[in-house]
């Protein structure tokens, strides 16, 4: 597993939405460059999915509310494309063992980005 590097993410801060607010709707979209390591976090009302193409690996999520509480959701999004299916299980592997990395990403922006 590769080490969460903050001088590797870059937050944008999209329609309207500032470090603090909204909290609902508040979606976070993060993409990647495989050839950089660097990571891009898209912070909105909505999914930034124009930044999302079908040859890579994201992880998306939201703040809901769940009785008086709030929650964090957030889910992946591994494409399978037209690979062998020994390709598609080894890309599953690689992402399974940087899905802690995107989620540390994800979590420095929400409580150490400033």
């Amino acid at each position: 597993m590769s080490t969460f590097n903050p001088e590797k993410l870059t937050v944008f801060h999209m329609n309207g939405t500032t470090a603090t607010a909204p909290v609902i709707p508040r979606r976070y979209t993060l993409t990647h460059s495989d050839t950089t390591g660097e990571l891009f976090l898209h912070i909105a009302s909505v999914y930034a999915w124009n930044n999302i193409n079908t040859l890579r690996d994201e992880v998306i999520g939201e703040w809901k509310v769940y009785g008086n509480s709030f929650v964090f959701c957030a889910s992946v999004h591994l494409d399978e494309g037209e690979y062998e299916l020994s390709i598609v299980a080894k890309r599953n592997e690689i992402f399974r063992q940087e899905l802690p990395l995107a989620l540390e990403a994800i979590r420095y922006a929400i409580w150490g980005y400033s």
